[in-house]
């Protein structure tokens, strides 16, 4: 059985979804994702339905381009709002863990084009790694 890979592109070519038309709203803080419906997130935006899908693969690449050599603003969204949610596959906040199992997702993997003049490697595994993600990749992610 091959590996199920969901794109998340942050510019306007390819992927199963583009971050330039999902109009991702930041996270609140209000925990909710941990307390009352652990995994789910409660803002409704459009990365809200994108998040099952991406669960449910095992492997999200997120192909993106620096803006004035940082992180796009929708990328860092993006992951803040999924780290959040894989603090449910964790005992954060003294949560009772989802079980792991429950979803796919295993690996995110990050495809750089351009150079990046902040260093966002550790940033980003230390939100992602987590739960039921054991792998956090940077390809071509350079310094400008």
């Amino acid at each position: 059985m091959g590996s199920r890979r969901f794109v998340l592109t942050d510019d306007r070519e390819g992927g199963d979804a583009r971050l330039t038309d999902l109009r991702i709203r930041r996270c609140r803080g209000c925990v909710r994702c941990l307390t009352e419906h652990p995994g789910e997130c409660e803002i409704e935006d459009g990365f809200t339905p994108v998040i099952p899908a991406i669960m449910e693969s095992d492997t999200l690449v997120v192909v993106m381009s620096p803006e004035r050599g940082k992180v796009p603003d929708r990328v860092r969204k993006a992951v803040e709002r999924l780290s959040n949610i894989l603090d449910a596959y964790t005992d954060c906040g003294g949560n009772v863990p989802l079980p792991i199992d429950s979803v796919n997702l295993r690996r995110i993997e990050f495809e750089c084009r351009g150079n990046f003049a902040d260093r966002m490697e550790s940033e980003m595994n230390g939100a992602l790694r987590k739960g039921p993600v054991s792998d956090v990749i940077f390809k071509d992610c350079t310094e400008g």
